[in-house]
């Protein structure tokens, strides 16, 4: 079901890094709205985004950092964010079989989260580092983000009084936009035919324009380290009460901070549990190609004109293995594991299932793998299955 990709060349833009590659979560799992660019988009050069990726791309140092103290100083500054804390993560890890029923794959199920996906985490995640940074509670902030982003940020920063601007990809359904409104977020949309890449470019120039906190997802340690200390510390804990040892971890790539998190510390506990980069195969990981608008899993994807996403690209080259999956597959996937599961998962939880299936389902009969899923899935995504 699923196939091996190669990364693509090494990006220009790619700052300070120990090592290879890693596709865009389209922009994420979330990230990424509907991709539309089209012929327009061969002519911007997007150099706000590319500069910003650029200046604050991560090392793998900043990926190892602690992320307990970043958000116990932001608590500090913003005791209400401790409120919210009860809501985000102790998630559901479900077993299911695998596509071929050899092994086992546990779906870590993030639609347990209070905005309903796994960006609650990233969210809690980008707004304690804001705070904590800034050292003041009294940020104003802004953000890209196609869908599950930008809903758990408009979520929590409504009743923290958070001043939240968000740029979204052109094309994105109105109903998505209404509720970020409703929320009380100042909301954008990039230009016709510049895709996911027009809104994170377009984001840099409200951080400039507005003098706003730009959170740029895509270069979140502070994300990563809290899939490291939550997200992968719960699996381990699911994981260890059932004896179970896992031979792989996958995940849909929009940022990759999800995937960095948990494969970071699901190998600190088994050394060879193999990391799954899953990049849909109309946009894979470093992609030289301008994005087109063909439909692909929800919030994954490569940026498109050779760009990695920092946090993957942190990583050393050989850290990840790469496997692509199109969007038809995840459909079928999503209908298979509600019809025989009565599991709902988004199509980038079916692509992770797939890819996880795929280690699991060669070699030796009963092993097990994890696969994070990012959401229940969108109306959208289940009128699209529906309809194959």
């Amino acid at each position: 079901m699923t196939t091996a990709v190669r990364p693509g060349p090494e990006p220009a833009l790619a700052g300070p890094q120990t090592g290879g590659p890693e596709p865009a979560e389209a922009i994420g799992p979330d990230t990424a709205g509907p991709d539309t660019a089209g012929p327009e988009a061969a002519g911007p050069d997007f150099a706000g985004i590319r500069r910003a990726l650029a200046d604050r791309a991560p090392v793998l140092a900043d990926l190892t950092r602690a992320f307990a103290p970043l958000e116990a100083e932001a608590h500090r500054l913003l005791p209400r964010l401790a409120a919210l804390r009860p809501g985000i993560g102790d998630t559901p890890l479900v077993a299911v079989p695998s596509r071929a029923g050899r092994g086992t794959v546990w779906l870590k199920t993030e639609a347990a989260n209070t905005s309903g996906s796994v960006k609650s985490r990233t969210a809690y995640a980008l707004l304690c580092a804001a705070v904590a940074s800034a050292g003041t509670p009294r940020v104003r902030l802004v953000e890209y983000s196609g869908g599950s982003l930008a809903v758990a940020l408009a979520e929590l920063c409504a009743p923290l009084g958070l001043d939240l601007h968000l740029v979204a990809p052109y094309g994105v359904p109105e109903r998505l936009l209404d509720q970020l409104r409703r929320h009380g977020a100042q909301v954008t949309t990039a230009r016709e035919g510049t895709g996911f890449l027009g809104a994170m470019d377009e984001a840099v120039r409200v951080a400039e324009r507005e003098d706003r906190h730009l959170l740029l997802q895509h270069c979140a340690a502070a994300g990563a380290a809290l899939h490291r200390e939550h997200t992968g510390a719960e699996i381990i804990g699911q994981l260890s009460g059932y004896g179970v040892e896992p031979a792989a971890v996958a995940a849909a790539v929009g940022t990759g901070g999800s995937l960095t998190g948990t494969a970071m510390a699901l190998r600190g506990a088994w050394p060879d549990c193999r990391p799954l980069a899953v990049f849909p195969a109309e946009a894979v990981y470093g992609d030289e190609r301008a994005p087109t608008g063909a439909r692909r899993m929800n919030g994954t994807g490569g940026l498109g004109h050779g760009l990695r996403q920092p946090l993957l690209a942190a990583f050393p080259q050989d850290y990840f293995s790469f496997t692509a999956v199109a969007y038809p597959q995840a459909l079928q996937a999503m209908r298979h594991l509600r019809r025989e599961h009565g599991i709902a998962v988004s199509a980038s939880g079916a692509g992770a299932w797939l890819g996880a299936s795929a280690e699991v389902d060669q070699g030796p009969r009963g092993r097990n793998a994890v696969a994070v899923v990012a959401s229940r899935g969108t109306i959208e995504e289940w009128e699209h299955a529906a309809g194959t």
